[in-house]
């Protein structure tokens, strides 16, 4: 055998060997990211706003009730840097949350506390990431053409959540530019993982505690206005006025690991 064949025999296995890594690689990224996952260094607007308080009520699961303010937390953001994520790579996010009774978390080195958070809309431009939600209880979007954008311009941020190029959601706010009132602790948030066999379903009722720190910049004259088409779920969710809060914050948080806090059966949905 000559030398130049066996360089070409010890090139083609270390090219198979790459190749194989990679599509080992790219299985763990799509089928078995792990939890928890982490996130740096983002910037998200979130807002508190009233919503009608039967239709909050009536999308909770057994054992989880609104908060009496009647809210909804919206959360806008995105992470252009794959290296801002431990696993999750880059990615685009909206979400909507029920806020709840009797599930406060805390704030670091403070008497504020926040309500807990029930999933009730998620839309996120990464496959990796849907994939990985959907498994964990979180009520991921079916539309697979998402996008969340968020600009600053002359101290004035628009948010917007397009859906196949439509625009779902549009958010505006004035904005600060020093970054300040840093701080930390734990939100708790909710999602529902339901599993069907034999005409039952199985619902578990699940809780992520989230650790996060960060900052804030000033923010005020905060708008959400929900632009979805007639009869599409969102439109359940439209503002009664204006925030009664929002921020546009710089921070980092993890998806932790769920948390089973209550499980119960129904019959399964008639197909």
């Amino acid at each position: 055998m000559t030398i130049i064949t066996r360089r070409l025999i010890v090139g083609l296995f270390l090219v198979a060997i790459a190749l194989s890594s990679f599509a080992i690689g790219n299985k763990t990224q799509a089928e078995d990211l792990p939890g928890p996952q982490l996130v740096t260094d983002t910037w998200m607007f979130i807002a508190a706003y009233k919503a009608d308080p039967e239709t909050l009520k009536a999308m909770l699961p057994e054992g989880l009730e609104p908060n009496p303010e009647g809210q909804v937390v919206i959360n806008m953001y995105t992470v252009p840097e794959a290296i801002q994520t431990s696993g999750f790579g880059a990615y685009t996010l909206t979400y909507l949350t029920v806020e709840l009774a009797d599930q406060n978390s805390y704030v670091m080195g403070s008497d504020i506390t926040y309500p807990g958070r029930y999933f009730v809309q998620y839309f996120n431009s990464s496959p990796t990431m849907r994939e990985f939600t959907e498994k964990i209880g979180i009520p991921v979007d079916e539309s697979t053409n998402v996008l969340t954008t968020t600009e600053v311009k002359d101290g004035k941020l628009t948010a917007t959540l397009t859906v196949d190029g439509k625009p779902f959601i549009v958010s505006t706010a004035d904005v600060g530019s020093e970054l300040g009132n840093f701080g930390g602790g734990h939100l708790n948030y909710f999602g529902l993982i339901q599993t069907e066999e034999e005409g039952k379903t199985t619902n578990k009722v699940v809780k992520y505690p989230i650790p996060w720190n960060g900052g804030v910049v000033e923010t005020t004259n905060a708008k959400v206005e929900i632009k979805a088409p007639e009869g599409h779920t969102l439109n359940k969710l439209k503002p009664l006025a204006d925030p009664t809060w929002a921020i546009w914050t710089k921070g980092s948080f993890v998806y932790p690991q769920y948390q089973v806090i209550n499980e119960y059966t129904t019959e399964a949905a008639k197909k």
